[in-house]
């Protein structure tokens, strides 16, 4: 798949375009994409897909652009993933905000994009204060000769999917149906990092990973979940929260969300490994313990729960 991140980058040609943010590419925009590149392959052109960076709501409203699903890169290779030709990631300033609707399809549309068919999903909006709609893309079209397709939203358990449903069952836990969702385990990347290293002393050591900025993950828990180093996947335990039993109230008021995983059979020493932690099945909250000897009690019980788990991409291995 090419990349382009500028609309002058992109080298004239006809294209069948799927265009939309597709926070977490969730199987409701994967089926935007494939029908996109599926028309392609039928009317023998290339397939392109567009998107925008940053997410649009951080910068038309920042107090109320909720954490992403999938950082760029991640996006990047999901969308590869569906088999599309080309990626425009465009810019999201001020001033692309600005544009008012007949404007964004003429930048768009009226280039060497080559636009002989634009699909979206069946709500998608575009240019200033959301002012445009499929109404509007299909006038345009219609002048333009374009074909316009608009996807009715894909359901799931009867409502449909957004990323906005996503990230309410992220917050409780839900994983199971996030999956169902996603196409895939919901998960986080971030990079292993030195943290209290008390995990050594409890006899329990646990990998501390700094999860990227502004992306969301599972609510506080202890989860089973599949850790990647490159390719290769390793059985974990993983706890999200802030490791009450050694916080006071005001400490873990202030505190951050920590994500410790301690990976099963595995002694290798990771500080400054990047990593993506795929969460499988929620085992239980996480909880405040009167003592470290009842909290290692407790993490030998979920070890334990963990050796019996059927879900991890590998079994356990030594590491």
């Amino acid at each position: 798949m090419r990349v382009y991140r500028a609309l002058e980058e992109v080298p004239a040609a006809e294209r069948i375009v799927a265009i939309g943010n597709f926070d977490g590419v969730h199987i409701g925009h994967q089926r935007i994409i494939t029908d996109a590149v599926k028309a392609a392959a039928k009317a023998g052109c290339r397939s392109m897909v567009i998107t925008f960076n940053p997410p649009p709501l951080s910068v038309i409203a920042p107090a109320k652009c909720p954490p992403i699903l999938t950082p760029l890169n991640v996006k990047t290779d999901l969308i590869g993933q569906r088999g599309a030709d080309d990626l425009l990631i465009i810019p999201f300033t001020k001033e692309f905000s600005r544009l008012p609707p007949d404007q964004f399809c003429r930048l768009l549309f009226g280039s060497n994009l080559g636009a002989a068919e634009v699909i979206v999903g069946s709500n998608f909006r575009f240019g200033f204060k959301a002012a445009g709609d499929i109404s509007f893309l299909k006038q345009f079209g219609k002048r333009a000769g374009m074909k316009v397709k608009a996807v009715p939203l894909v359901t799931s358990g009867g409502e449909p999917i957004s990323s906005t449903r996503i990230r309410n069952l992220l917050a409780e836990g839900s994983l199971e149906e996030v999956r169902d969702i996603l196409g895939r385990p919901p998960s986080t990347h971030g990079k292993v990092v030195h943290g209290d290293k008390r995990g050594r002393t409890l006899g329990v050591r646990t990998a501390n990973i700094e999860a990227l900025m502004d992306c969301i993950f599972p609510g506080r828990g202890v989860y089973m979940a599949d850790l990647y180093i490159g390719n290769d996947a390793y059985a974990c335990l993983v706890n999200v929260g802030h490791n009450p039993t050694f916080c006071t109230i005001d400490e873990d008021v202030r505190q951050t969300i920590k994500i410790e995983a301690h990976i099963l059979d595995f002694d290798r020493n990771l500080y400054g490994f990047n990593v993506r932690i795929d969460f499988l099945k929620r085992l239980r909250d996480e909880m405040k313990f009167d003592n470290a000897g009842d909290l290692v009690t407790q993490i030998r019980k979920d070890i334990a729960a963990a050796r019996s788990y059927k879900g991890f991409a590998v079994r356990q291995r030594k590491g």
